[in-house]
C-alpha cells in the first residue's frame, strides 16, 4: 500500500500532468486493467481541485460532499443528541411528566451545566438562537427546581421537530469511501477529488482550515489508503493544512525540480530544504513526544491503530525522490546536480541525505503537454516519450527505488538512468553525455 505524494515549490510545474501520468503508468505496469482497488489519485487541491475537469471524469461525491458530512460529524450529531436529550427532559419536567428529584433529570442538569459551547454552530441550526439563549441563562439556574425559569425560552423549540432534524443529521454523519471514488475504466485507475460548488466556496475554504476537520479528513484518507495497492496524491503548491500530519503515512516524496530557468532551479532548491527541515523537525518532535494540535491529535489516533513502532518506521524511512521537469539541455543535468549537492553540503546535510535523495525520472521541456489544451485525453496514451519517461517513474516506485542513482551517484549512472527506454532527440545527447563521463 505505498503512498507517494507529489510535490513542488511553485503552481503550473507540471505535478498534476506528472501525477496523472504517474498513475497512468503504475495501472499499466499491473497489466491487469478492470481492478479497481490498483491504483488511486487524490486530488489534494482542496481549493481549486481539477484532475476530475481534465479527465472529464466526475465522482459521485466531492471532497466538498465529504466535509459538508464532517460538519455533521463534528459539530452536529454527539451534540445535537445531547441538546435534545437535555430540551426534551426540561420540557416533560415543565410539563409535570418528570419529578423534580428524579435521576434523569439530576442527568440532564449536570449535562447543561457543563456542556462546552465552542464546538456548536448556532447560526447553521434551526433552533440555534434558542439553544443560545439556554447557555446564556446558565449563570441563573443553579438548582434543578430554577429550570422553570427556561420556560419561555423551552416554549419556542418544538422538540418533534428538533429530533427529525437530529435523524436528518445522523443518516449523513458518516462518509463511506465508495461515494467519493470514481473508478475511470477506459484508463483503469480510481480518482477522489472534484469540483467546488461555486456557492459553497466560502464555507469550504473555511472548514479545509479548521483541525476539528482536518482530523476527520485524515481519517477519511487512511480508509482509502487501505482499499488500494497504489495512492498517488496530487499537493498543490505550498502545502494545505492538512499536509503536515500526512508526513505520517506518506511513503515517498517526488519534488518536481524545474529546470526551465536559473529561478527555477533555486525555488527547487529551496523547496527541497525546506521539506527536509520540516521532515526533520517532524521525525524530532515525534521521537521525543513534543507533537502538539493537529499533528499529535492524528498521531495518537494512528499509533492507536498500528502501533508506535510501525509509525516510527515509517517516518524513520521515508523516501525522496527527484523528478527533473523542463530540461533544456542534457548538459544542464550533471550542472543542476553538482548544485544540488554544493547547495546540501553548504547545509551540512549532504552526507545524511546523499544516499537517501533518489533522482526517479526527468521530462524534457519539449515534451510538457499543455493540459489545458487536452482535456479528455490520457496524455500517457498519446506520446510515446512521455509513456517511456513515466513507465520509469512507475519502475521506480514499484521497486521502492531499488533500481534508482543515489545524489551519491556518478553523473554517468544517473544520465544513463534517465536516458532508459529513451528515443532519438534530448535523451540520445544524454546518453552520450553520460559516455563522456565513464
Amino acid at each position: 500500500m505505498p503512498i507517494v505524494s507529489i510535490i513542488g515549490p511553485k503552481g503550473g510545474i507540471g505535478k498534476t500532468t506528472l501525477s496523472i501520468n504517474t498513475a497512468a503508468a503504475l495501472t499499466r505496469a499491473f497489466q491487469k486493467r478492470g481492478s479497481h482497488d490498483r491504483v488511486c489519485l487524490v486530488d489534494l487541491d482542496l481549493r481549486l481541485p481539477t484532475i476530475s475537469s481534465i479527465l472529464d471524469s466526475h465522482p459521485q461525491k466531492t471532497f466538498y460532499d465529504l466535509f459538508e458530512t464532517l460538519a455533521n460529524k463534528t459539530y452536529q450529531v454527539d451534540y445535537l443528541q445531547t441538546l435534545y436529550r437535555i430540551v426534551s427532559t426540561f420540557k416533560n419536567y415543565l410539563a409535570g411528566e418528570v419529578a423534580v428529584n428524579s435521576r434523569q433529570l439530576a442527568k440532564c442538569f449536570s449535562l447543561y451545566k457543563a456542556l462546552g459551547t465552542n464546538l456548536f454552530q448556532y447560526s447553521q441550526f434551526k433552533y440555534g438562537n434558542q439553544i443560545y439563549d439556554l447557555f446564556l441563562e446558565r449563570g441563573n439556574i443553579e438548582r434543578v427546581s430554577r429550570v422553570k425559569h427556561l420556560e419561555p425560552i423551552l416554549a419556542q423549540i418544538n422538540v418533534l421537530e428538533f429530533k427529525a432534524i437530529l435523524g436528518d443529521i445522523q443518516k449523513n454523519s458518516r462518509p463511506f469511501v465508495e461515494e467519493y471514488v470514481n473508478f475511470i475504466e477506459e484508463y483503469g485507475f480510481s480518482i477522489i477529488g472534484g469540483e467546488v460548488p461555486v456557492l459553497g466556496k466560502k464555507s469550504h475554504r473555511k472548514r479545509i482550515n479548521e483541525p476539528a476537520f482536518l482530523v476527520l479528513f485524515l481519517e477519511f484518507l487512511n480508509e482509502v489508503y487501505e482499499r488500494f495497492e497504489y495512492v498517488m496524491l496530487d499537493t498543490p503548491a505550498g502545502g494545505v493544512g492538512h499536509i503536515s500530519s500526512l508526513m505520517n503515512s506518506i511513503d515517498q516524496v517526488i519534488l518536481v525540480f524545474d529546470m526551465s530557468n536559473s529561478i527555477a532551479i533555486n525555488g527547487s532548491l529551496d523547496a527541497l530544504h525546506s521539506f527536509i527541515d520540516y521532515y526533520e523537525d517532524f521525525y524530532q518532535d515525534f521521537t521525543h513526544d513534543r507533537l502538539t494540535g493537529l499533528d499529535k491529535a492524528y498521531v495518537n489516533r494512528l499509533t492507536a491503530a498500528k502501533g508506535h513502532q510501525a509509525i516510527a518506521e515509517t517516518l524513520k524511512n521515508k523516501k525522496i525522490g527527484l523528478f527533473f521537469n523542463r530540461c533544456q539541455e542534457a548538459e544542464e543535468i550533471p550542472d543542476c546536480l553538482e548544485r544540488l549537492r554544493e547547495y546540501l553540503d553548504t547545509l551540512d546535510k549532504y552526507e545524511q541525505y546523499k544516499n537517501r535523495i533518489h533522482i526517479v525520472g526527468m521530462m524534457p521541456q519539449h515534451r510538457i503537454i499543455n493540459i489545458t489544451n487536452n482535456r479528455g485525453a490520457l496524455f500517457y496514451d498519446k506520446d510515446r516519450a512521455l509513456k517511456d519517461r513515466m513507465d520509469l517513474m512507475a519502475e521506480a516506485i514499484i521497486s521502492e527505488n531499488q533500481s534508482t542513482p543515489t545524489l551519491s551517484s556518478s553523473e554517468s549512472e544517473i544520465l544513463r538512468y534517465l536516458e532508459r527506454k529513451g528515443k532519438p532527440g534530448l535523451v540520445a545527447r544524454i546518453g552520450r553525455l553520460a559516455s563522456s563521463f565513464s
